[in-house]
């Protein structure tokens, strides 16, 4: 598919005017990255655009909407910059939204967590007070408090009392 959608020719019109063009055409190359919060990525510079293979791999099942459309997304990144240059071209902005459209992108900044399977986290952080449970991919260097519970019960300034405690899922 992300091979396929690199090689395909897209039409797009602009204040410019008319311009086909595919990714696979200007220089761009695709590759899997081990991201587990980002599902796309477009690297301008390097002409290579990623989608996360553990996201991907949890979401097989939406291949045909959420994947098509992060790859549609990191597409419409790449025609942009091609078109508007690197200051107008890059970000989230109107002449990138106008483009990812045209694709058949749905044009959205970031992907709906509740509607995506996320990748199990190897640690998890817990706070003893509220049971709140948030995950996290990496090993945290330095210890933080429950925001939830220093706000409720502290008026917002950090306490140890509602230290978070880091439990290794696996």
């Amino acid at each position: 598919m992300a091979i396929e959608l690199l090689n395909k020719e897209f039409t797009i019109t602009t204040y410019y005017g008319t311009n086909t063009m595919s990714a696979m055409d200007l220089g761009y190359y695709f590759e899997f990255d081990n991201a587990k919060r980002m599902f796309g990525r477009c690297f301008y510079i390097e002409k290579k655009i990623t989608l996360s293979k553990p996201l991907c791999s949890e979401n097989l099942d939406k291949i045909e909407t959420r994947i098509t459309n992060t790859m549609l997304h990191e597409l419409a990144h790449a025609f942009c910059v091609k078109i508007y240059g690197i200051n107008l071209g890059s970000g989230h902005g109107a002449n990138w939204k106008s483009i990812a459209k045209q694709i058949g992108c749905d044009g959205e900044r970031c992907y709906d967590g509740n509607e995506v399977n996320k990748p199990k986290s190897k640690y998890m952080l817990v706070c003893e007070t509220c049971k709140k449970e948030t995950p996290k991919y990496k090993k945290t260097k330095r210890e933080s408090a429950c925001a939830i519970c220093c706000r409720t019960h502290n008026n917002g300034k950090y306490s140890d009392k509602y230290k978070l405690k880091l439990v290794v899922n696996y």
